[in-house]
């Protein structure tokens, strides 16, 4: 589903998502069974049954709460989402490879035919994207990754002093194929390493 839109106001819309084009809200509540599995209760709000878009969202919202009352009540509320990742000071242990951001969920990706180096996002339900370093810059093509998957999963960004370092991180292993590919790093927070070594960055 291509066109979801994940409607959020802090965690106000946590778990509600929006199909525009078929004119609906929808639920997926995640919960753990008695046998421990992860699992969902799903539902959908369609605007013409509830007779427009706010009344629909409305419904969405006042049937999530009362399902995630009943869940804790019952002990078995999923565990809420966060953006999982390894800790900045732990990037030194990941193997030199293209994706050594420390991010799950976020990759690059390179591509001949046009030439040029992607940073790929992905998340539950099949969602999936890319930024393309050519287009937006290195950093920042990896800044607006972590945003979307973040978006998607309904967690908070972290801050651009992390994402800095992350970047760092794999600049270092990753310098070469950005000259390679003509592509700018672009952040000017993010540029000693690139300034000196590197005719290329932005």
């Amino acid at each position: 589903m291509d066109d979801i839109q994940n409607k959020k106001t802090g965690n106000q819309y946590r778990y509600i998502y929006r199909k525009e084009a078929c004119r609906f809200w929808w639920c997926a509540l995640p919960y753990v069974d008695e046998k421990g599995r992860k699992r969902q209760f799903r539902k959908c709000f369609r605007d013409n049954r509830y007779h427009n878009k706010q009344a629909a969202l409305d419904a969405a919202v006042a049937w999530r709460d009362a399902q995630m009352r009943a869940l804790k009540r019952q002990g078995t509320l999923g565990t809420p989402p966060r953006l999982r990742r390894v800790a900045v000071n732990e990037l030194n242990t990941l193997k030199a490879r293209d994706n050594s951001f420390g991010i799950i969920g976020i990759t690059v990706t390179r591509r001949q035919k046009p030439k040029g180096i992607n940073v790929s996002v992905t998340a539950q339900r099949g969602q999936k994207k890319w930024f393309s370093m050519r287009r937006h810059g290195a950093f920042e093509a990896f800044r607006l990754g972590v945003r979307q998957r973040c978006e998607w999963i309904q967690v908070p960004v972290p801050s651009d002093e992390e994402l800095r370092r992350r970047f760092q991180h794999w600049l270092k292993n990753n310098l070469r194929c950005l000259q390679e590919y003509d592509i700018a790093v672009n952040d000017p927070g993010d540029a000693p390493i690139a300034a000196h070594r590197c005719r290329y960055a932005g």
